[in-house]
């Protein structure tokens, strides 16, 4: 029963952790901070009930381990799941093809810019645009029509001003 009740704890502390982090490097202050109470707080419960026991049951820190790398992958899943935040795509293509993705784009609703550049074999088009992170996969779903396209996924850490369509 200890060893599950470590697991456990441990578990769902690394997972806050990891989801902390990301809130963290989203500038998302309040609730990191409130999570860091509740990730603290399980740390010094289950690290003390390890260390105190450790000598007569070494098994307690390999629940311990355990825990924590199944809890890194925990976090990391749940943090995927809820796609927190905004992502910016960009989609450089054939400059004909570019007007089509374009079009179809604004049809969706989304705000996007586009610019002219130059590749190896000569002239594209560069689409931007910016949505939120869960909706990166339907959006991307939009553009399997179309052929060689270079597509790029990144996140956005802030976003200010603008006219950035109807999915954010």
């Amino acid at each position: 029963m200890l060893y599950a009740l470590i697991f456990f704890a441990k578990l769902v502390e690394v997972t806050i952790s990891t989801i902390r982090m990301v809130l963290t490097a989203r500038g998302n202050r309040v609730a990191a901070s409130l999570l860091s109470v509740i990730e603290i707080s399980i740390w010094l419960a289950v690290t003390s009930t390890v260390l105190l026991g450790i000598t007569e049951d070494p098994l307690r820190a390999v629940a311990f381990v355990l825990a924590f790398a199944v809890g890194v992958n925990l976090g990391i899943f749940i943090e995927d799941k809820l796609a927190l935040g905004l992502a910016e795509i960009e989609i450089i293509a054939e400059y004909e093809s570019a007007k089509n993705i374009t079009r179809k784009l604004r049809e969706h609703g989304f705000g996007v810019t586009t610019y002219d550049c130059e590749g190896l074999e000569g002239r594209k088009l560069a689409i931007g645009l910016k949505v939120r992170r869960k909706d990166v996969p339907s959006t991307l779903e939009l553009l399997k029509e179309y052929g060689d396209l270079f597509v790029t996924v990144t996140d956005i850490r802030k976003l200010s001003m603008g006219n950035i369509g109807k999915y954010i």
